[in-house]
């Protein structure tokens, strides 16, 4: 079985900030780039924006803090090892977003290149997920990696066209290729 496979769905439970974190669904991952969090984007922020990122992430998927003046009470006085945190959350968001890995073909033409759409990411998925069944609020509340499993999937049934997913013993060879260059470049 392909390793990022697993890694979407099986699971561990997180904690981030002291607070028990749900399955990073698409409907986190809107709601965290919908108030512009660096740790969406896998920056480090301020312990500030930590805190909102796990509060996020710890209620069900689309939930916003109720006020514009947000206080965390409890949870906003509470000591924590700030880079500790962080390493909790890059483990918590590794966790859920082992989407598949595929090999980029350059386009033939320019005009063969994708376009991007002006449509966020997590709507077009949520829409693909709900073609297959699943109620809005079960594809909101889907977790990262899962949906793109199951966009992969889908996109296989329904064109009969096999994906060029990146195996793991190819990345497994990209890795040693990686590190044999850095050493190489080190050495010199």
């Amino acid at each position: 079985m392909d390793a990022l496979a697993a890694e979407a769905f099986l699971n561990a439970e997180h904690r981030v900030c002291g607070l028990l974190m749900r399955p990073l669904s698409l409907g986190h991952s809107f709601t965290l780039e919908a108030v512009c969090s660096p740790f969406f984007h896998g920056q480090t922020g301020s312990e500030g924006e930590l805190r909102l990122a796990a509060w996020i992430c710890s209620r069900p998927a689309l939930a916003l803090p109720k006020t514009a003046g947000f206080k965390y009470g409890w949870f906003s006085n509470r000591k924590i090892d700030f880079a500790a945190e962080c390493g909790k959350w890059v483990t918590y968001v590794a966790d859920y977003c082992a989407a598949p890995q595929f090999w980029k073909r350059p386009a033939k033409t320019a005009q063969d290149a994708p376009q991007p759409s002006g449509i966020p990411s997590p709507i077009s998925t949520v829409v693909k997920l709900m073609r297959l069944g699943m109620t809005e609020a079960q594809a909101w509340s889907t977790p990262v990696g899962i949906a793109a499993w199951y966009e992969a999937a889908a996109y296989e049934t329904e064109t009969g066209e096999r994906l060029e997913i990146v195996t793991d013993s190819e990345r497994d060879a990209i890795a040693r290729k990686k590190s044999r260059r850095a050493d190489m470049e080190g050495r010199n």
